[in-house]
């Protein structure tokens, strides 16, 4: 099979501990890319967390896209501008904020490159750092301006747990809920999800969904998994994932997996 497009999630499948893409992992997008295949990075994080990547990549400035907050923006990477951008009123997510605050968790809030949180705790300081992004505090959505791409909540999981089993019946139709991880949960616009950013994005390159490759480990990564033609769980993913798979790596994030995935289908 002649795959022409991987989408790869980051955290969890591309990146070693969350913070570097390996020398191995690198060498075999490059590779790939030498052979027309286009790598598409699609990850929850804002944009501003991904850009010091696609230039350690050679992607920045170059044809092709990136998809960022679970498929809520994507960019092309020409000009780093959004062909595509999915956005809600801060009036949808205000009776979630509500709740989330008074069960004690942390309430985060995204439009294309700005980052907002309600409290400028050390958390907040270490994902700035990290993610390479200047903090806004912003202590109730209904103060903001504009829209939302996405609104994260972190704390317990069983805080969590609650939070979305009592909210997605009052958001319903307007909001998705999803968890991206343990400790994270997130509220998007209704039908934002990584399968629909890319099939609009493999259209928009004009390449049929069977000529996909779609990697990732997490809940948020399962709509591109069952999209793509071919649908990649690495090996420490979680188990509803790797069990919806078409092929699952032998290796972790931290043994390159990335690479095991173009190695066997791409090169």
């Amino acid at each position: 099979m002649g795959y022409k497009m991987i989408f790869s999630d980051m955290d969890g499948t591309l990146l070693h501990h969350s913070v570097k893409i390996s020398a191995e992992n690198a060498a075999a997008i490059k590779k790939a890319r030498k052979k027309g295949v286009e790598f598409v990075i699609c990850t929850g994080r804002g944009v501003f967390g991904v850009e010091h990547f696609l230039r350690e990549l050679g992607l920045m400035g170059q044809k092709g896209y990136v998809i960022c907050q679970n498929g809520a923006t994507v960019y092309d990477l020409r000009e780093m501008k959004p062909v595509l951008k999915e956005s809600f009123s801060p009036a949808w997510i205000a009776p979630v904020a509500d709740a989330a605050r008074e069960k004690g968790l942390e309430l985060f809030y995204y439009d294309d490159r700005r980052f907002m949180a309600e409290r400028p705790t050390e958390q907040v300081r270490q994902y700035c750092e990290m993610m390479k992004t200047k903090m806004h505090i912003l202590q109730n959505p209904m103060d903001y301006a504009g829209e939302f791409t996405k609104c994260l909540i972190s704390g317990p999981r069983e805080r969590l747990e609650w939070l979305k089993a009592q909210m997605l019946p009052m958001v319903q139709g307007r909001l998705d809920g999803f968890f991206s991880g343990e400790t994270y949960l997130e509220f998007v616009r209704q039908g934002v999800n990584k399968g629909n950013a890319l099939e609009a994005t493999a259209k928009k390159a004009g390449i049929s969904l069977a000529d996909t490759i779609a990697i990732g480990d997490s809940d948020n990564d399962l709509s591109m998994i069952l999209r793509a033609g071919m649908g990649v769980a690495v090996q420490n993913g979680e188990p509803h994932v790797k069990a919806a798979a078409d092929y699952v790596t032998g290796r972790s994030c931290e043994e390159n997996a990335v690479a095991e995935v173009i190695e066997k289908f791409v090169l």
